[in-house]
């Protein structure tokens, strides 16, 4: 285009603005002509309206009569000298004695009472960038002010920053720089995380959703899995190499706050001098730190990746990185989350302490127990092999591979409250919730019960009394599965070290509840309690009845049990755990005679059942009884399952006592 003819165009443009804005200006112009009649035309009535207004202003005009100037034949005669009614009506009103009184003001409305709530959601700063204000538009068609050839911008003209500078070009140099800077690392870390999370929503799909109970008239899906397992609605692996490569899990834990939500401990790298760190062990942390790296990175520091203790915090929605890293100087043993902090974990380390990690505080721990070097110190000086919550979430009660138990509270985790000696081996634990007894399983096979300090009547008592299940006596009622007899030799205890113990957890209102206690356990199914071991079986107690196991189950390929766990909402139902990968599924209300899973059960690490290598270490199952968390090596697994597992079908509670009856397990009440 010419130059002219640009000249032109743009002529043409200010000769259309000026039209619109004369337009504008004659709009306006008429108005105020069409005001000013209005005002003419009501201007003949103004006399009239000051009179009255005269009138009302005076004093006592509202109480005192007026004289009967006018009555009501004259009434009509109020009319203005065009001979029209006044448009405005006079506040006044005719009297019954034809006087004019003045009318009471109406009454104000009431006031409306207004409340307003504010209803936000937790997010980042950088979520929601401040926006830039609206520029004006180059030409309002409310200013009169007309543009001037100036305030037009050139067609084509380019576009540059505030300075007029056009944006820079990073070298390589320069761009590697930008990556490995900290506020790169932050933005990057933050977005890739958010994005993760909405990837893997469709894991957290069933987290609100109660398939629990009875459910007549739901179909029940029957689809499969990759792996051919009618029994798994889903299964998912969390890993992350990069942190995990040559580690083993030592616990599992879902939180009780956050349903999504998974902790997993782990030891140390495997290296040449390991055998050398496990004999001389290593303080939990030197120092403390409150500035450390954050925890929801995944940048490693220099040496983080070498750390003799891990702790992981996992989401459902994010499979291929954790939450939370956390740190520490000792092997991590074991792990639990706070029970009423969400933002707190404590964990048990090889070197006998506890360390407590905040996830507002970086990777480091900021508490530790008393590191016990004297004989005289309540603390552990031997490794923390288990740990679990006691009194309702106030409590913690630890044992260590010495047998030597404390009894922790949870405000005060730097020196125990009270200790107690079991043995002279301990390798696991659990708590019965509804009499807070302990069973403590040992290297050696034995099992042992700690009753806590309320007495069966309800009353208290001067300390915790620790008893042995001696196996060797002879008590009714105690033959193994298949024994022809209920002598002692038919049902022994362990052969080997007892790997794992479980207690169940009845759901409120359940009828068992009515049982009542015995020997500080529940009478009926509620007090039955499991425990697994080294010696290749999985066997059956109940320590309220009998000092000897009622039943025994053993592995048809002669492979150790790793881990035991009731489900926490089915009565009947329990996992078992095995070096060879895979997960057995009970449900002794349907068979007492093999799992529902069949001899093979479900395998969840292939290489284990071809190689021997990866063999299931633990298992948890989740607090609404529909997943489980099971760990093979570093390898983080969740099963999800299927509805026709989970789901009970009648009163499988008294079903297993009438099982245990008919064999002459138990006695009948």
């Amino acid at each position: 285009m010419s130059e002219s003819a640009a000249r032109a165009q743009r002529a043409a443009a200010l000769e259309e603005k000026r039209k619109r804005l004369e337009e504008l200006k004659a709009r306006r112009s008429q108005r105020g002509a069409d005001s000013a009649a209005v005002s003419a035309k009501v201007s003949s009535s103004a006399n009239l309206d000051e009179y009255i207004d005269d009138l009302l202003r005076q004093p006592g005009a509202a109480n005192t009569p007026v004289a009967a100037t006018t009555t009501q034949a004259e009434a009509p005669a109020l009319v203005n000298e065009t001979g029209e009614t006044p448009t405005k009506a006079p506040a006044q009103v005719a009297t019954a004695n034809n006087v004019i009184a003045q009318a009471a003001p109406p009454a104000a409305p009431p006031v409306k009472k207004v409340e307003t709530f504010t209803v936000c959601t937790q997010t980042e700063p950088e979520d929601f960038p401040e926006q830039p204000e609206p520029e004006q538009d180059a030409v309002s068609v409310d200013d009169d002010k007309p543009l001037d050839d100036d305030d037009e911008v050139a067609p084509g003209e380019s576009a540059k920053d505030e300075e007029g500078e056009d944006p820079k070009v990073l070298s390589p140099e320069e761009l590697e720089a930008e990556i490995v800077s900290k506020p790169f690392s932050e933005f990057l870390n933050t977005a890739s995380k958010k994005v993760e999370r909405v990837l893997g929503t469709p894991q957290l799909a069933d987290l609100l959703v109660d398939y629990v109970g009875e459910m007549d008239g739901i179909k029940r899906s029957e689809s499969k899995v990759s792996d051919g397992s009618v029994f798994l609605a889903s299964r998912q692996l969390y890993q992350c190499p990069k942190w995990t490569a040559n580690r083993d899990v030592t616990d599992l834990h879902w939180s009780p706050l956050h349903r999504e939500l998974m902790l997993s401990t782990y030891d140390m790298p495997m290296s040449a001098n390991t055998a050398n760190q496990l004999s001389k062990g290593s303080a939990a942390v030197s120092a403390v730190s409150h500035t450390d790296t954050s925890s929801s990175s995944l940048t490693p520091r220099s040496g983080e990746l070498q750390s003799d203790g891990l702790a992981l915090v996992w989401s459902l929605a994010m499979p291929g990185r954790p939450e939370h890293i956390f740190t520490c100087g000792s092997p991590v043993l074991t792990g639990r989350f706070h029970p009423t902090e969400a933002p707190l974990v404590i964990g048990g380390c090889q070197s006998g302490q506890l360390v407590v990690w905040d996830i507002r505080a970086g990777r480091l721990p900021v508490q530790r127990s008393s590191l016990t070097t004297a004989s005289g110190n309540k603390g552990h000086a031997h490794p923390i092999c288990s740990m679990e919550i006691i009194e309702g979430g106030s409590g913690l009660v630890t044992t260590a591979v010495d047998g030597k138990v404390n009894f922790w509270s949870i405000a005060n985790l730097r020196d125990p409250a009270e200790s107690l000696q079991v043995g002279d081996s301990a390798s696991c634990c659990a708590v019965a919730p509804e009499s807070e007894s302990l069973l403590i399983g040992d290297g050696n096979g034995g099992l042992h019960t700690i009753q806590s300090a309320s007495s069966t009547q309800g009353q208290r008592t001067a300390r915790r009394t620790v008893r042995k299940l001696d196996v060797t006596s002879s008590t009714p009622g105690g033959a193994a599965a298949g024994g022809d007899d209920g002598d002692a030799a038919a049902s022994p205890g362990h052969f080997g070290m007892i790997t794992s113990v479980s207690a169940k957890s009845i759901p409120t209102g359940a009828t068992s509840r009515a049982a009542g206690l015995s020997k500080g356990f529940l009478r009926g199914s509620g007090g039955l309690v499991l425990t697994a071991g080294v010696d290749w079986s999985t066997k059956l107690w109940a320590p309220a009845y009998s000092d000897q196991p009622l039943m025994s189950w053993v592995s048809n390929s002669y492979d150790y049990m790793s881990d035991v766990q009731w489900s926490p909402i089915h009565p009947s139902l329990f996992a078992t755990a095995s070096s060879t990968g895979s997960i057995g599924l009970w449900n002794i209300a349907s068979s007492l005679e093999e799992p529902i899973t069949g001899v093979d059960g479900i395998v969840v690490e292939t290489e284990a059942a071809t190689t021997g290598k990866r063999g299931l270490n633990k298992l948890k199952w989740s607090a609404d009884g529909r997943r489980i968390m099971a760990a093979a090596g570093d390898h983080v697994h969740v099963l999800s399952l299927a509805e026709d597992v989970v789901r009970q079908k009648g009163d499988e509670d008294s079903r297993v006592m009438s099982h245990l009856v008919s064999r002459g397990l138990l006695e009948r009440e």
